[in-house]
């Protein structure tokens, strides 16, 4: 167990089990079940102990899961929300996969619950309608801790309005990167060989991806100063949505500006 960002107990991979009820849960359910150091079934005595250690900070935690155990709580947990969330939002199962992933993401950030109705009415109106741009925009959850979440969040929904722009892609593929591995680029920087950062980058600027339009005519495959500009105003936009974090304006594209603008750009 440990806290998360909003000091929650959690356990595996973001699961929380917070409030205790949540965390003893486990005891009869996990399969396989929370374990001592002896590796032996945790008691519900044990349980209530350690949650109780970990909430406080008074002591390193010594029960666990395998590895198995953290696969079928994931599972558990997932299959869960998707069923509240195609309650929700009518339609799920059909959006895009990274649209799909996007509200996943944003469940388990907050909770599924944090998404019931009336909650982020804006997202709401924008995903019914399937403005997967406008969707970007107001997906934005609360807290320090998920600066990260919110930029790729918003790229996923970037990707899902792409990949919706005729040529249509296949709305069953996933166009998130794992991981991501386009390189820092900034003025200057151009494109060798059989390298595409430079000119996927600004793709993104161009016709297809019309919230981020910048007028302009790029010189293709070289990191110019419409290109800064370009990437400066994005950043400034950015910054500018609630609960952004303070997006960092620095016009210099490193990990958190792609995962904001999202990995599928239009066609050349």
């Amino acid at each position: 167990m440990y806290l998360d960002s909003l000091g929650l107990v959690t356990i595996g991979i973001g699961c929380k089990i917070d409030p205790l009820g949540d965390a003893l849960a486990l005891v009869g359910s996990s399969s396989p079940p929370l374990r001592n150091g002896t590796n032996t079934a945790a008691t519900d005595a044990e349980v209530k102990d350690e949650w109780n250690r970990v909430k406080t900070a008074s002591g390193a935690a010594q029960l666990h899961l395998s590895g198995a155990g953290i696969d079928n709580l994931l599972t558990s947990r997932l299959k869960s929300n998707e069923t509240a969330l195609t309650t929700f939002f009518p339609g799920f199962p059909d959006w895009p996969a990274d649209a799909q992933m996007g509200l996943l993401s944003m469940a388990w950030g907050l909770g599924v619950n944090g998404l019931r109705p009336p909650k982020f009415p804006n997202f709401r109106t924008a995903v019914a309608g399937r403005n997967w741009f406008a969707a970007a925009r107001d997906c934005n959850m609360a807290g320090s801790g998920l600066v990260k979440r919110n930029a790729v969040d918003r790229g996923l929904f970037r990707n899902a309005a792409v990949s919706a722009e005729p040529p249509a892609s296949d709305p069953k593929t996933l166009f998130l990167p794992i991981p991501g591995n386009r390189p820092q680029l900034s003025l200057g920087d151009q494109d060798f060989g059989s390298a595409d950062n430079v000119g996927v980058l600004q793709r993104m600027f161009r016709p297809g991806r019309l919230d981020l339009l910048t007028p302009g005519s790029f010189i293709q495959g070289f990191f110019d100063h419409e290109t800064e500009d370009a990437v400066k105003a994005f950043q400034q936009g950015e910054n500018n949505l609630p609960n952004s974090g303070g997006f960092p304006v620095t016009a210099v594209v490193a990990e958190l500006t792609w995962a904001s603008l999202g990995e599928h750009a239009p066609q050349a």
